[in-house]
């Protein structure tokens, strides 16, 4: 409780108290109220901020949640290599973030500054889908996007993986059996029994993508390009125009936003458990 506390506790209510006053970062200034909300809800450029922020999040828990069952589907099997494969899909979510930055950055950088993408595309006669794949409004938040769901797939791969492993064996026995095959098992005996998992998944995947997603933007594209989220936009605020006490306010509607969606997810997943 003392480091709960401390870390979390405190500090979230002095957030929530500059939220309501003036604050730029050195003096506490006057009391504002819930202008700051108001003014924070107003304006274009968060909500353009939190545009992108939907956007991205519903193609990142997307794509980490199918990636990682695919791959845990794949590394379950009993192949021979089974094992390092696994090593090697979690090795992305081990690796530093600027290390990440400065590979994806010269991979989907233009063929003019040696970008091994649109190179690989040009081999093999699809130069007409070259871009400047971080530095288009077009494509930028999704190459952001799926850099995200690469670093993290090998997470949710574990996570379905000891889904899979849990799963008993007489189960798939009794559905070849009855003659189903691989994909009728995968759909009628796989999924059913990994709906907990899945659960645990997507909240996973969902806070990342709200929460957790500034250092893989700052990294790729400081926010520029269509690719400004929530989170960028607040530091922008905070340590850019030392508007602290409005940052704080982007935070706390940010909060307000991920508990809700949070909230009504468990609630739907809990009533269709029980329907179950």
């Amino acid at each position: 409780m003392v480091l709960l506390s401390v870390f979390l506790i405190v500090p979230s209510i002095y957030g929530f108290w500059l939220s309501l006053h003036e604050f730029d970062g050195l003096t506490v200034g006057a009391w504002n109220g819930l202008a700051q909300y108001q003014a924070v809800l107003n304006d274009p450029e968060f909500l353009g901020a939190l545009w992108h922020t939907v956007v991205f999040a519903v193609i990142v828990v997307i794509g980490k949640n199918v990636a990682g069952l695919a791959l845990a589907v794949l590394v379950s099997a009993p192949l021979k290599g089974a094992r390092v494969a696994r090593t090697l899909l979690f090795l992305p979510v081990t690796m530093n973030i600027i290390v990440i930055g400065a590979f994806w950055t010269f991979f989907l950088s233009a063929r003019r500054f040696g970008g091994l993408f649109n190179e690989m595309l040009n081999a093999i006669g699809l130069s007409a889908l070259e871009s400047s794949w971080l530095s288009s409004d077009a494509t930028a938040l999704a190459s952001v996007a799926a850099v995200e769901i690469w670093r993290w797939a090998g997470l949710h791969m574990l996570l379905f993986l000891a889904g899979i492993q849990a799963i008993e064996p007489q189960l798939y026995d009794a559905g070849r059996m009855d003659g189903a095959n691989a994909l009728q098992r995968f759909w009628n005996i796989t999924l059913p029994q990994l709906g907990p998992v899945l659960s645990v998944s997507i909240l996973l995947a969902l806070m990342g993508a709200f929460v957790r997603s500034f250092d893989v933007v700052w990294v790729l594209t400081r926010g520029g390009f269509g690719t400004d989220v929530v989170v960028t936009h607040m530091y922008n605020e905070a340590f850019q125009f030392s508007r602290f006490g409005r940052a704080a306010a982007m935070g706390y509607i940010l909060f307000a936003i991920i508990a809700a969606i949070s909230f009504t997810f468990l609630f739907f997943n809990r009533r269709s458990g029980q329907d179950a």
